[in-house]
């Protein structure tokens, strides 16, 4: 009895699981499909020595996809083939036809006026400063025009203008050829000149020019200033300047040797780069004849001034 009894429970199973395929035909297919599948040869189905594991896929050729073909000149010289430097094998980057050259060569511009403003000094006069330059060339030549001076409200005045044809002879340094007219109070004065500009380390700029004019006259002059930052538009500039002369001048006040130095402090704030207002300093002393001139004629052998103006470009 219990053996028809178990009998007739599978029988009535496999008489709903035959009533639901006939209703669902894909989920039928799908069954026989499963069933017929050779799980042995699935990967990973069967990791015995029989069945190792798959080989690795091969790498995709990405020069094969749209747009990734590199595009070389048809002169090109073929990949590869090029020295890791210039110089660092025994053929150069010249012998490929391959030539380094900078972007120096367009002519440009610039005026610069580093100083233009007023002074007062403590005896109580007032006086026009300037001290500007212009240049045209390129980065390798170019004419460069210099004028500094002063002219004061009782009428006296010192000026001076030059002209140079400025040549680069290393990355940091200029070589000056040209030519100086002093003007202003006394006679006028031509000489011509050669000199140096560049920067020192620390970034200390410094223009120093030997001049020599009629008469043996011979004459040197130096500049040098350092612009120090103390915030990003805030820059505190300290300027020396010295000139000495070979033979004494005394109707432009000037004695031979070490004959006038000074010294100047000025805090500018930039309100642009090209445009910045400054506050200063300046000390100004006169050495041997040219001092003695100087208190001939009633002046101070030295003197302080503050300054005011502004520093602009473009």
């Amino acid at each position: 009895m219990p053996n028809r009894l178990f009998l007739f429970r599978h029988a009535a199973l496999a008489a709903v699981l035959l009533t639901g395929l006939a209703a669902d035909p894909v989920r039928a297919q799908s069954m026989q499909d499963h069933a017929g599948m050779d799980h042995a040869s699935m990967p990973g189905m069967n990791p015995g020595p029989a069945n190792p594991s798959p080989a690795a896929p091969a790498p995709m050729d990405h020069s094969s996809m749209p747009g990734m073909t590199p595009v070389t000149p048809a002169n090109a010289p073929p990949i590869g083939s090029l020295p890791s430097s210039d110089g660092a094998g025994p053929r150069g980057y010249d012998s490929y036809g391959i030539h380094p050259h900078m972007m120096d060569n367009t002519p440009s511009s610039h005026l610069l006026f580093d100083k233009f403003g007023w002074s007062r000094n403590r005896d109580g006069q007032n006086a026009l400063e300037w001290d500007g330059r212009l240049w045209f060339g390129t980065a390798t030549n170019r004419l460069v025009l210099k004028s500094e001076g002063e002219r004061e409200s009782g009428g006296g005045s010192d000026a001076r203008i030059e002209a140079f044809w400025s040549h680069a002879i290393s990355p940091f340094w200029d070589l000056q050829l040209g030519a100086r007219r002093d003007a202003g109070t006394g006679p006028k004065r031509n000489w011509a000149a050669i000199g140096i500009e560049g920067v020192l380390p620390y970034n200390i700029e410094l223009e120093t020019t030997a001049y020599a004019g009629p008469s043996g006259r011979t004459a040197l002059a130096m500049k040098a200033e350092y612009d120090l930052l103390l915030t990003q538009r805030l820059i505190f500039t300290p300027e020396l300047e010295a000139s000495a002369y070979g033979r004494n001048d005394p109707e432009r006040g000037i004695g031979s040797g070490l004959s006038k130095g000074s010294l100047s402090l000025r805090l500018r704030y930039e309100v642009t780069r090209e445009f910045a207002p400054y506050v200063g300093v300046s000390f100004e002393r006169k050495f041997g004849r040219t001092a003695d001139y100087a208190s001939d004629a009633g002046q101070s052998r030295s003197q302080t001034a503050v300054l005011a103006g502004v520093r602009f470009w473009f």
